[in-house]
């Protein structure tokens, strides 16, 4: 792939991110999301007073949700360069961006069916509620995959200088996921930091994943800016 697409599809992600937090914040009245402690009838009732915004943000975020895959399509074509014979971290990364996808894609759509019919029994309402807020804070399930071969790449591979790789991002990739993988332990209490809207399951992995993904991607637009150049010296007719 060359470094235009490269280049094309790092911006595409960044600025569907972007969005995706403008439309949780903005729309979806998601940022953070209500105490799980209201009532079904309270949440019935925060469905119905914002049912519109609700369904039009589940509308936006239907078209921008997944933005992490071409930047780990991206990633992985970069720690291929790093890799021998068979680019097992390679793969594990992207299989690992692409599933972690789905866990942001689902709960826009559990938030929009739970705004599709307020007049429904507040208990269905509440449900899918609990079970949009509850995927989107609890799903740690596969962001180990795609940071653990970043971790890996950053902290073993060989001098490069255009890689995007650099030791720091390994350690800043390790510490990020440890911060994710607090996010499971929202299913236990209802109020504090471990609650779903608290500071350590909720604020603290919500500002570290955004910094995380820019961080990375200004890595990666810089290494691909290096390489673009290098390969312009070698080649100038090319280029």
């Amino acid at each position: 792939m060359s470094e235009r697409a490269q280049t094309i599809m790092i911006y595409w992600g960044l600025i569907f991110m972007w969005s995706y937090g403008a439309v949780l914040w903005g729309m979806l009245d998601m940022m953070p999301p209500p105490t799980a402690t209201l009532t079904p009838e309270q949440v019935a009732a925060f469905y119905a007073d914002n049912n519109l915004s609700i369904r039009l943000g589940a509308v936006m975020a239907s078209w921008i949700s997944a933005f992490m895959v071409p930047i780990a399509v991206v990633i992985s074509l970069q720690m291929r360069r790093l890799e021998n014979g068979i680019p097992a971290w390679s793969i594990l990364q992207f299989a690992g961006g692409i599933m972690m996808s789905l866990f942001l894609v689902l709960p826009p759509l559990f938030w929009g069916v739970a705004a599709f019919s307020p007049e429904r029994m507040p208990e269905v309402t509440a449900l899918m509620h609990e079970l949009g807020t509850l995927t989107l804070v609890t799903t740690d399930q596969y962001f180990i995959f795609q940071m653990v071969p970043i971790a890996y790449i950053s902290l073993t591979q060989k001098v490069d200088a255009d890689s995007p790789f650099p030791r720091w991002i390994g350690y800043f990739t390790i510490w990020a996921a440890l911060m994710f993988e607090v996010g499971a332990l929202a299913f236990v209490p209802k109020t504090g930091p471990f609650a779903w809207n608290g500071l350590l399951v909720y604020w603290f992995p919500l500002t570290i994943f955004g910094v995380w993904v820019t961080v990375l991607s200004v890595s990666l637009l810089k290494a691909i800016g290096r390489q673009r150049r290098a390969a312009a010296a070698e080649n100038p007719v090319a280029a």
